[in-house]
């Protein structure tokens, strides 16, 4: 099984010094497993990775609301 996961994050501030943040967790694989078990678990382990970038990325730069 070979895997790979890529996360991207963009980070801006804003004309009005507000931070925003845009996060993306992608992961490509191979399987030996073909079927709706294997992807099952790819999507359920991408979506825990992306949870967690986001969980993280909120506790630095807390979203804010432009005024």
């Amino acid at each position: 099984m070979e895997r790979t996961v890529r996360h991207r994050v963009k980070i801006a501030t804003s004309t009005k010094g507000v931070i925003t943040w845009d996060a993306t967790v992608e992961m490509t694989s191979v399987m030996e497993e073909i079927g709706e078990v294997s992807t099952a678990f790819e999507r359920a382990l991408v979506l825990s990775l992306s949870d967690k970038l986001v969980a993280e990325l909120e506790s630095r730069y807390p979203i804010e609301k432009e005024k």
